[in-house]
């Protein structure tokens, strides 16, 4: 598996976050990570998760 940069990582982070600041507007792109949860990166993984960001509930 590739490893990726923490600018990488950071920036597919504050994606997702803006992502999930308004579900109803971004749901189709929040469904598409959501799919292909299981190709992100283990370090995003472990980020979200530290700071208890899920995405495999709906919002």
């Amino acid at each position: 598996m590739a490893k990726f940069s923490s600018q990488e990582i950071e920036s597919q982070y504050n994606l997702i976050k803006t992502l999930l600041s308004d579900p109803e507007k971004y749901k189709d792109a929040i469904d598409a990570i959501k799919k292909d949860i299981s190709y992100m990166p283990t370090e995003l993984k472990k980020k979200l998760e530290e700071e208890n960001i899920t995405l495999l509930t709906d919002n």
